[in-house]
């Protein structure tokens, strides 16, 4: 393992160290990354609910110190901060809700957290966008463990029944969403940055191919997309809870 660029900024590393997506070194990541998930969640279910509490505590307080003490403050400390780095993007935002919901558990944080930050952090770790960084390296890490966490506490409160998603709570998912676009929108216009990727697709991911096919109608396509996703992943709770009344 060459240790020679851990600290190195992100572009600033020959690009043959590159880990590449869904190669070996990045399938691996993903194994790791899971096994942490996987025993997250188990350790949460089984735990009692004082033990609950100091394991989302645990969990929001790190995301929340990889979000903004490794990256933020690392990219300040090293002078190359950019408009890129504003914690604008909807892992980003995901982050800030797993954080306040670790120390005041609400239905607001929760379905934003299930809606958009379930598929968000999921997504980015299986196309990451860092994958032209070194496998060793501060930055490369603190992106797998910050969304694999994400992923887990989403997890880890669905598994210990400690929230459902809701239709009817949907709306203020839309809400907080909203409320993250609209400045994340503004910087793109005004800053030329690539935030909730609406200006261009991630690199390597399915929607690059659905960009150049939509053309001029690529945001419109993603909302229809974000639909489609939100039905599969209400539509069976919200029939589930309908046989149980029923039942």
């Amino acid at each position: 393992m060459n240790f020679d660029y851990f600290f190195s900024s992100p572009g600033a590393t020959p690009p043959e160290l590159a880990f590449g997506q869904f190669t070996p070194a990045h399938l691996g990541m993903l194994g790791v990354m899971v096994g942490i998930i996987v025993a997250l969640v188990w350790v949460y279910r089984v735990a009692s609910i004082e033990r609950r509490r100091v394991i989302r505590l645990v969990v929001g307080i790190t995301v929340l110190t990889l979000e903004l003490g490794i990256r933020q403050g690392g990219f300040l400390i090293k002078g190359i901060y950019t408009a890129d780095i504003l914690p604008l993007h909807a892992c980003a935002a995901t982050t800030f809700l797993v954080f306040i919901d670790s120390v005041k558990p609400n239905s607001w944080c929760r379905e934003f957290i299930y809606a958009l930050g379930t598929w968000g952090a999921t997504c980015a770790l299986i196309f990451p966008d860092w994958a032209d960084q070194p496998l060793m390296n501060l930055f490369t890490w603190q992106s797998f463990s910050v969304h694999a966490l994400l992923v887990g506490y989403a997890l880890m409160i669905l598994v210990a029944k400690e929230f459902r998603p809701s239709i009817r709570n949907l709306w203020k998912a839309v809400i907080i969403m909203v409320g993250f676009v609209v400045p994340s929108l503004l910087a793109n216009h005004f800053l030329g940055t690539n935030f909730w990727f609406l200006a261009t697709a991630a690199p390597g991911s399915p929607l690059e191919p659905l960009q150049g096919f939509a053309g001029n109608l690529y945001i419109p396509l993603l909302l229809g997309l974000l639909i489609v996703l939100w039905a599969m992943m209400y539509v069976p709770w919200h029939i589930r809870k309908h046989d149980c009344l029923t039942g």
